[in-house]
């Protein structure tokens, strides 16, 4: 990976600086010459505690099955709207949200006048930044766990510290500086404004405290800056532990290593792993375009040129497209590393005391989309913090399916936090389309499978994850039943976060959804798979889910208007343009084979539903149609990605800012985490054997990757010219199953033996002379 972002100017904004991260510590840097604010995170650093979820109270086991059993009799009594209103009270407040943690301003005295660049190569993760005499690195490391900075051209340097949290104490010496602090009890959303937006405590247990430890030392001539935070935070589904004292000396033991270590070891140290995770895969599609002068283009004035072309963003700049796949894959590696928390919906980056729905996990979509691209693009470590998280989440998950529903298994629905959170939230006056929907547990289990289906996962490992699977598949089979007519039920149901119109109003809830039937079968279908590679061979769960695989239909019904319907039954959505495309989970990241019939409505679907609209569904409409082997479809709906956000008016109106961060708007990453997966689904599917080239735009005629993953474990290295194949490699990676391989190209499949130890080479001829063509 050779891509740079660059830009001649500081930052003006949050949202103009530069992200770095280790998965566990994340800086956005400005590039202010003279005093330059480093912006960091942790990824504990959450409001609230363990105790945070039921702090508002819950609803206790009785009441609840009152008032589900007055949902269901209202829903069979085609009563949405009262339907609806006996299901609030199963609400608790709110998650917990994801802050910001301190900001270290950093002055000195120097010469800057003259060239100033400021530079983040996503190939080494180091931001570079040159201005007159100063020359300065930065650099998250996860071997050492620190952020490192190096300053030459300086004489001494002013540190201050700062944090939005309460200060406990705070010193600033000539070799250390640092601060002690408590984050609040609790953060409201802002789709609350009856409620404070923070509150603090100061009882035992209630809060987060944490530390920032800075070490500044000379080398030569450079002075070295390293920065370690720590908190209290003791892992998930654990109690807080110790105090911030004790976290600060976990933190300086940190910085002191590093800095013994010194500069030209931790940053080879850091290199070194920073290529390893990222450095096998490679996506060429050409140079970037050049200035009038023959110069380089700063990343500002290459989106200016590309939203501004005739042809689209793509067409314009191709190299543009690769950068952002880099960018995306470095983003991932970035905020998700094993033993870190996942990717919140800002990654691990966020600069708001109260942000945008929290910065949570957003588990009806949006976190699921942050790890698309795990196995696809070769980061499987990535994904650890996701299947860690559903493992942890499946034990919290038990007695909340238990409480509300009188269901085995475990639940949780569209929101959580670091805490764990699984219950619905709303603080009872949520509205249902995105409170009533308890299947969360379904689709996550889903990421499980996908790392066995690409040959990503150990049988040890996989093993500590089959109590989350088994667990997911059996509350799907107590949710869902067949009534007198034959119909599949899991009232109630929802499809997140959408509405229809009834004569009495709008409403969301219903006896069944596309989603959610799509969902049940997959998480049994992840039950057997997984069952079958741990060697399960007797256990009624899995025997259950296997017979309701075999009874659900593969796919979802097909509406009167062509289009695939997305409710129990014909209906008139309140918005036709509706950001989620939730019924069409099944084919994408679903994998199940859809007919044509199946896939054709699935196009009616895509167009009445328009492009236009939120970043991650922007992202999430490109990827089905890259599904369908629409490529030129698909590139369509990209070229919306490119615009400048901060230049987009409307809602839900998807876009990148200046550091090429994604709007939902405002600021969200799962579009950014998404969008190596959409190139990766245009070049190369594998979810009905392996198919080449399935969605190339033909914008990008020409181009080479190497090393994307395909299942069963297959890395592939593709080359195209003139948007025809040119030449395939295709290795088995450790882990990977089958001994012979379905590749299909243009029409033409054919099955190959691929090598356990060497590698199976197909060019466009050797389609061409096969006679073995899919019908």
């Amino acid at each position: 990976m050779t891509s740079q972002i660059a830009f001649r100017a500081p930052a003006r904004s949050w949202l103009d600086c530069l992200p770095l991260g280790n998965g566990s510590l994340g800086a956005m840097l400005d590039g202010d010459p003279s005093v330059t604010l480093m912006r960091l995170n942790d990824d504990t650093a959450w409001s609230g505690s363990p105790r945070s979820e039921l702090g508002g109270g819950a609803i206790g086991a009785a009441d609840a099955a009152h008032q589900l059993a007055l949902a269901r009799a209202a829903i069979d009594a085609d009563d949405p709207v009262a339907a609806e209103a006996a299901l609030r009270p199963l609400q608790v407040p709110w998650s917990q949200a994801y802050l910001p943690f301190a900001t270290v301003a950093l002055g000195r005295a120097a010469e800057t006048d003259g060239d100033y660049r400021r530079m983040l190569d996503l190939g080494t993760g180091i931001h570079e930044l040159v201005a007159g005499t100063l020359r300065e690195e930065s650099f998250t490391s996860a071997v050492h766990g620190v952020f490192a900075h190096r300053i030459q051209g300086a004489g001494d340097i002013r540190v201050e510290l700062s944090s939005p949290h309460h200060v406990l104490r705070s010193w600033n010496g000539p070799d250390e500086a640092g601060v002690l602090i408590r984050l609040p009890s609790d953060v409201a959303p802002g789709h609350e404004p009856e409620s404070p937006a923070a509150v603090w405590s100061d009882d035992a247990g209630s809060s987060i405290e944490g530390a920032l430890v800075v070490g500044i030392a000379r080398e030569g001539d450079a002075t070295l800056v390293v920065v370690a935070t720590e908190t209290t935070f003791a892992g998930l589904g654990r109690p807080l532990e110790g105090t911030a004292e004790t976290a600060a000396g976990r933190a300086r033991a940190r910085v002191d290593r590093a800095l013994q270590d010194g500069w030209t070891v931790v940053r080879a140290a850091h290199v070194a792993d920073h290529t390893g995770l990222l450095g096998g895969v490679e996506l060429d599609l050409g140079k970037a375009p050049i200035a009038d002068d023959g110069g380089e283009l700063s990343l500002d004035e290459r989106l200016a040129r590309a939203e501004t072309h005739s042809g689209g963003a793509v067409a314009a700049d191709p190299a543009l497209v690769a950068l952002l796949f880099d960018y995306g894959r470095y983003l991932l590696a970035a905020s998700s590393r094993p033993g870190s928390l996942p990717a919140t919906l800002q990654g691990i980056w966020n600069d708001e005391m109260r942000p945008p729905w929290s910065s949570n996990y957003t588990i009806n979509i949006n976190t699921q989309m942050n790890y698309w691209s795990a196995y696809s693009t070769g980061l499987p470590e990535c994904g650890e913090p996701l299947l860690d998280f559903v493992s942890a989440l499946a034990v919290a998950g038990t007695p909340t399916a238990r409480r509300l529903y009188d269901a085995p298994g475990w639940a949780a629905h569209h929101n959580s936090d670091a805490w764990l959170l699984t219950n619905p939230v709303g603080a009872g006056h949520g509205d249902a389309r995105w409170t009533a929907w308890p299947l969360a547990s379904l689709w996550l289990v889903t990421h499980i499978s996908d790392a066995v289906a690409y040959g990503a996962i150990s049988a040890e490992r996989l093993a500590e994850l089959w109590p989350a699977v088994r667990g997911a598949a059996e509350f799907a089979l107590a949710w869902t039943r067949e009534d007198p007519d034959g119909r599949w039920v899991t009232s109630p149901a929802t499809s997140p976060e959408n509405a229809y119109r009834t004569d009495a109003g709008i409403a969301a809830v219903d006896s069944t959804t596309a989603m959610d039937l799509t969902l049940v079968r997959a998480a049994c279908a992840a039950a057997v798979v997984v069952g079958a590679r741990l060697g399960v061979t007797s256990d009624e769960v899995v025997d259950a889910a296997r017979s309701l695989v075999e009874r659900l239909p593969a796919e979802p019904a097909i509406a009167a208007d062509g289009s695939i319907r997305e409710w129990s039954r014909d209906r008139v959505g309140e918005d036709p343009h509706h950001r989620h495309v939730s019924h069409l989970v099944g084919l994408y990241p679903g994998t199940t084979v859809w007919s044509p019939a199946a896939r054709d409505a699935a196009g009616v679907t895509l167009t009445r539903r328009g492009d236009e609209s939120s970043g991650w569904s922007v992202v999430w409409k490109a990827i089905l149609w890259a599904r369908l082997g629409r490529g030129d479809r698909a590139a369509d709906v990209m070229n919306l990605l490119f615009r400048r956000a901060d230049r987009l008016e409307g809602p839900f109106a998807g876009g990148l800012y200046a550091n090429l961060f994604a709007a939902h708007p405002p600021f969200q990453i799962d579009a950014n985490l998404g969008f190596p997966a959409l190139i990766a689904e245009m070049l190369v599917q594998s979810h009905d054997g392996i198919e080449l080239l399935p969605a190339l735009p033909p914008a990008l005629a020409d181009g080479r990757v190497r090393g994307l993953v395909a299942r069963p474990g297959v890395e592939v290295d593709l080359s195209w010219g003139d948007g025809s194949l040119v030449e395939v490699r295709l290795r088995a990676l450790a882990g990977g199953e089958g001994d012979s391989l379905r590749v299909r190209y243009a029409g033409v499949e054919l099955v190959r033996e691929l090598p356990a130890d060497g590698e199976l080479v197909l060019r466009s001829v050797d389609f061409r002379q096969s006679a073995e063509v899919v019908s």
